[in-house]
């Protein structure tokens, strides 16, 4: 089922009511990033625990309802280590109620959101030998990290935690245990709010979303900022930039919000050569993180005194957050390219005709002023554009669809000696000028699919290893002139369904099917918070495509005709056209 969204421009942050807890610990699902959790974790010792204080104006992220009791007198280990686990979903007044089940010492060290590892199924408790020690055993779904950062597994793994339990005063408490709470599906669908994290593009032309969970409790806008000025997930690093220098932290743990202003206190790092460019730039950044969050409506930046922004730089550029393509998409009908628009195929003025070359997968530059395609056994890549006759600008086999980004850079990728290599031509260019990107970790992976987000920072593969599919999302590194140079090590995408094709949603959202003519298919909307939406089934699905939304620019063409996405059904537009395409 969807959940109701409230998206600011700041990014997403998911609303829910609260509940309680029942009784019987169930499942947790939050999906992000893809990590099998099999590992036996050590007891660790672990440093001072840092509390963000709620400064007295500060309104924001009203922790739900939940009240867990402390210990009770006389309680066995195991009952105190079970009851333990659900004290974690207690986050108010830093977590003083779990901190009840710990010894003194480790109560002042506990770190409760180093690590936060979400299960389903009851957890079990076990005595080792060892007098004192103890092992929780959880079937887990996935981890939440200090970041914000979230992996999962496809399919449930298993964690063992171990423990030292000790008496305090007569009574059991805990002596020594991993940092971190364990949170079951129903305490985390309301203690955790997700949350885009925004850094520029290369070229600050466009905001890249980040997606992070933080736990909903006061104080968590500071926790977002220093978030934000930690740096982008490890996918994005190299790819995205912040204007905020290296080594700016906040002044203070909190960010007091008041009459929906957040004023936020940087460390002196951020004026050490500051240019009013700079400057202007750490605001818009600043604005586009909060504003919309817990009613964030300015937002001001101070360093001992208020920071003077002056007058808008020249160049100063206000980046896009949702780049717009359209409404247009382009397609095969008749053996010639056509665009689809308000329902209907229409020639495209000014290109000559290309049927002899027998086009398949075209793709459209988000200027729309060029064109490029396959043939047929997608041996050949071609462009052209109004007033141009079609060239071949690549040669190879397995040539996978053609992605334009927003430099017109033309992407695709080829076998090259068995294994896949990714080719971006640039615009004008030939396989000659062509930038043969890095990315070792492609390793004997086959590319089947490549798309690049309509802000240019990363690449969405779909790939097969060993005959299993992945749904795969990197981040794009350029050089100083914009010039790309590599993939980073992707981001791995869970999908709750067989993956043989993904396009881009707008920047947040992916869509993804699986294909075959005599197949049902159940396209599923994928944001990268790792919310999924199942559609209705669809018959010999062969492509989708999708514009600058899921909800109404998604489209699969099946059979000889062309559906599109209305609510959770699909309507017959009565086209008969090939692979049809949104810009980029």
């Amino acid at each position: 089922m969807r959940r109701s969204n409230t998206t600011p421009r700041g990014g997403t942050v998911r609303r829910r009511t609260a509940r309680r807890l029942p009784t019987a610990l169930v499942a947790a699902v939050l999906v992000a990033c893809f990590l099998a959790l099999t590992a036996c974790s050590a007891i660790p010792t672990r440093g001072p625990v840092g509390v963000i204080p709620a400064a007295e104006a500060e309104t924001d992220a009203v922790a739900p309802a939940f009240d867990p009791e402390g210990p009770s007198a006389g309680a066995t280990p195991e009952r105190i280590l079970l009851d333990f686990i659900i004290a974690g979903t207690g986050a108010g007044d830093g977590y003083s109620v779990a901190r009840q089940f710990l010894t003194t010492e480790l109560a002042k060290t506990w770190k409760p959101e180093e690590r936060i590892v979400l299960f389903r199924s009851d957890p079990r408790v076990e005595k080792r030998e060892t007098e004192g020690i103890y092992q929780i055993q959880l079937e887990t779904t996935g981890i939440v990290d200090s970041r914000g950062l979230r992996t999962n597994s496809a399919v449930p793994a298993s964690e063992t935690l171990g423990v030292r339990m000790v008496q305090e005063a007569g009574e059991w408490r805990i002596d020594e245990i991993p940092d971190g709470i364990m949170l079951a599906q129903s305490s985390a669908q309301d203690l955790l709010i997700s949350h885009n994290l925004y850094y520029y593009s290369s070229n600050y032309r466009y905001w890249v979303p980040d997606a992070r969970w933080f736990v909903r409790r006061t104080g968590v806008t500071a926790r977002i900022v220093s978030a934000m000025l930690a740096g982008p997930a490890p996918y994005l690093q190299g790819a995205v930039t912040s204007a905020f220098p290296e080594g700016v932290t906040l002044a203070r743990d909190s960010v007091p919000i008041t009459s929906g202003n957040a004023s936020v206190e940087f460390s002196a790092e951020v004026l050490e050569n500051a240019t009013s460019l700079g400057l202007q730039q750490m605001n818009q950044q600043l604005e586009v993180n909060l504003l919309g969050l817990n009613d964030v409506t300015s937002v001001e930046m101070t360093s001992g005194q208020p920071i003077e922004l002056g007058a808008p730089a020249q160049d100063l550029v206000v980046p896009e957050l949702t780049p717009d393509v359209g409404g247009d998409q382009v397609a095969v009908a008749g053996g010639e390219l056509v665009r689809l628009r308000n329902g209907a195929t229409v020639s495209i003025e000014g290109v000559p005709s290309v049927a002899a070359l027998r086009p398949r997968k075209p793709a459209a530059s988000l200027s729309g002023s060029a064109y490029a395609f396959l043939n047929a056994d997608a041996g050949a890549l071609y462009m052209t554009a109004p007033g141009s006759e079609a060239r071949e600008i690549v040669k190879g086999s397995a040539l996978t669809r053609p992605s334009f980004d927003p430099e017109n850079w033309v992407w695709t990728s080829r076998d090259a000696g068995g294994r896949s290599e990714i080719l971006a031509v640039p615009p004008g260019g030939t396989a000659a000028e062509a930038a043969v990107l890095e990315a070792g970790w492609l390793g004997d992976r086959r590319v089947e699919e490549l798309r690049v987000s309509r802000d240019g920072s990363r690449a969405l593969i779909v790939a097969d290893r060993s005959g299993t599919s992945e749904l795969l999302l990197a981040g794009i590194r350029r050089t100083t002139e914009g010039t790309p140079q590599a993939l980073t090590t992707p981001l791995t995408l869970p999908v709750d369904a067989s993956v043989d094709t993904a396009v881009w949603a707008g920047q947040s959202m992916i869509a993804v099917s699986s294909l075959g003519a005599d197949e049902e298919a159940a396209p599923v909307i994928l944001q990268l918070d790792g919310d999924q939406e199942s559609m209705a089934d669809l018959p010999g699905v062969l492509g989708i495509s999708a514009g600058s939304d899921a909800e109404d620019t998604l489209y699969a063409q099946a059979g000889a005709t062309l559906y599109r996405r209305i609510g959770n059904s699909w309507v017959d537009e009565e086209l008969d056209v090939r692979d049809p395409a949104f810009p980029g």
